[in-house]
């Protein structure tokens, strides 16, 4: 198996660069589905545990119990037969070969496109601790940055136009909305915009204003730059407006520095509520320093979606975010909104 991923990558790769058009299916599978390739036994027993506890442990900032991935075990000789598994989107194998010195590959679109393939071969599974210890946070971050790219690709292909070119015009920077998405409200240094249906409720506010200081960055900072942008958003009952949850210590909002699209930035996770009435659901913030424009811009996605699952759809709006990018040259004086 070990040889042919290698030899599948390094075909798919030349071919790709020799014709610069697509060459490969299109990869299938669930949103956030890890297909996990290793005989049964293994994944029954301490190898299948180590990955479950991280790859499907608990997402944070949900106000509802879901993993971050789904997994599903595909013994070796099944996912070799079948070209609808070596096209999953996401795969992560370990193969187990006595005296084998311990080693980690990574494929992009080996079999498919987008497509991660993770792939471990380790002596005993002592040895795929210590290397799946090292490499788990690579694998995670290689799964999410598919997870977006497929996202944007699907988004683009039906984008809302009217609301990315407002975007650039008014504001100077692009983000790719699907259609269904329009502005709320806007004004000089701010926008709401948002998706409603009979289901669920999506949204993205921003702000823009000038960088000051570092400090900025700290997360009580940015809690409460966060909620003073939530208080132009109101609620459905007089005098209610979204708020950040703070009360409670488990619900917690957690921040960490990132890279978003090659800008510094810190996302933060937690659960928004209303004040004043009893909405609330999950958001994901993001502080991004636009150092060309000498200006910080802050992304929060929310999503209202009640007694339902939650995770893929707020992965949405993250892909949405992730795709963040300033034009060429901005105005100092932005337009006024329109």
């Amino acid at each position: 198996m070990r040889r042919i991923l290698l030899f599948l990558s390094a075909v798919m790769t030349v071919t790709a660069c020799k014709y610069d058009v697509p060459v490969l299916p299109g990869s299938g599978g669930k949103t956030c589905e890890v297909i996990v390739v290793t005989p049964k036994n293994h994944w029954d027993g301490h190898t299948g545990k180590r990955i479950r506890a991280f790859l499907g442990r608990i997402q944070p900032g949900l106000n509802q119990p879901e993993p971050c991935f789904d997994l599903v075990n595909i013994p070796p000789r099944q996912f070799n037969e079948s070209d609808m598994f070596r096209r999953h989107r996401n795969v992560l194998a370990v193969e187990f070969v006595p005296g084998e010195k311990p080693e980690f590959e990574m494929f992009q679109d080996a079999w498919a496109f987008p497509q991660v393939v993770a792939k471990f071969t380790v002596p005993d599974e002592k040895a795929f601790d210590s290397l799946f210890d090292l490499k788990k946070e690579r694998i995670e971050a290689a799964l999410y940055a598919k997870e977006y790219q497929r996202i944007q690709k699907v988004f683009k292909a039906g984008q809302a136009v009217d609301v990315s070119e407002r975007l650039q015009a008014s504001y100077g920077f692009n983000l790719v909305f699907p259609d269904g998405f329009e502005f709320a409200d806007a004004a000089a240094d701010f926008g709401w915009i948002r998706k409603e249906s009979k289901d669920f409720g999506q949204g993205i506010l921003f702000s823009i204003r000038p960088y000051e200081n570092v400090d900025e960055f700290k997360t009580e900072n940015i809690i409460a730059a966060r909620n003073n942008l939530c208080r132009r958003i109101p609620g459905p009952a007089e005098g209610s407006y979204m708020a950040t949850e703070t009360s409670e210590p488990e619900y917690a909002p957690v921040s960490r520095p990132i890279s978003l699209n090659g800008y510094y930035a810190v996302e933060t996770r937690g659960l928004w509520r209303l004040e004043g009435d009893f909405m609330g659901g999950p958001f994901v913030n993001y502080l991004i320093a636009d150092t060309a424009n000498n200006r910080l811009v802050m992304l929060d996605t929310y999503l209202y979606s009640p007694r339902k699952p939650k995770r893929d759809l707020l992965l949405q709006l993250e892909g949405i975010a992730r795709g963040f990018s300033t034009t060429p040259k901005t105005n100092p004086e932005q337009q006024k909104a329109q």
